[in-house]
């Protein structure tokens, strides 16, 4: 039987999920306090009992959100993949949102930093145009999914129903044995400076 992990570390607070037979049976989320580093790994072998080998698929959030939560989440799916042998798979998080919320038509969002949100527009529940970064003023009266939508009157989705719906939304594609693609999806450059170089110091 299937069992396959889902991987979310869009949001400060990452989530997980597993789906066995195609049918979510666990999830959870841990507040990372931003160091999703230290302990995605030991939250993934909680929610897997210690027993890795039960693992059929692996399944993680593209983005777009926090951009050293998605490079910590892809890296440590690929390095899981790698060490077991298993197919993975990318899901956008923004289209994992607008599922779970069974968006048809409006926009589904995600926390940009800076009082923007990350947003992609949705059509007859199909996704429409490219990704756009949006204030809550150029937000408002539109209908809204996703992280930060419940309090500019939308629906609020998050990484727990974001991670659940990704199981959902990429089983369809390990039946069929298709590739896809787990590049992180950013929408801007980290905002990463160069340390300044010290003086070289003489020591006596």
């Amino acid at each position: 039987m299937s069992a396959i992990l889902a991987i979310d570390t869009s949001s400060p607070e990452f989530a997980l999920a597993i789906a066995t037979g195609g049918v979510v049976t666990r999830s959870a989320a841990c507040d990372s306090l931003q160091s999703h580093s230290s302990l995605l790994l030991k939250a993934i072998d909680v929610i897997l009992e210690s027993d890795r080998g039960q693992l059929t698929g692996l399944v993680v959030a593209r983005g777009p959100g926090s951009y050293a939560g998605l490079r910590v989440g892809i890296a440590t799916a690929e390095g899981l993949a790698l060490a077991l042998g298993l197919p993975i798979h990318g899901i956008s998080t923004l289209e994992a949102a607008a599922a779970a919320a069974d968006l048809r038509n409006g926009i589904a969002i995600h926390p940009a930093g800076r009082g923007q949100f990350g947003c992609q527009a949705f059509r007859e529940g199909v996704h429409e145009g490219p990704l756009y970064i949006a204030t809550a003023d150029e937000l408002s009266g539109k209908t809204l999914v996703g992280e930060g939508a419940g309090a500019l009157g939308g629906t609020e989705v998050g990484p727990v129903e974001r991670c659940r719906t990704a199981l959902l939304l990429a089983q369809p594609l390990f039946d069929s044995g298709e590739t896809g693609s787990i590049e992180a999806v950013y929408l801007r450059e980290p905002n990463i400076t160069v340390p300044r170089q010290r003086p070289p110091q003489l020591t006596k």
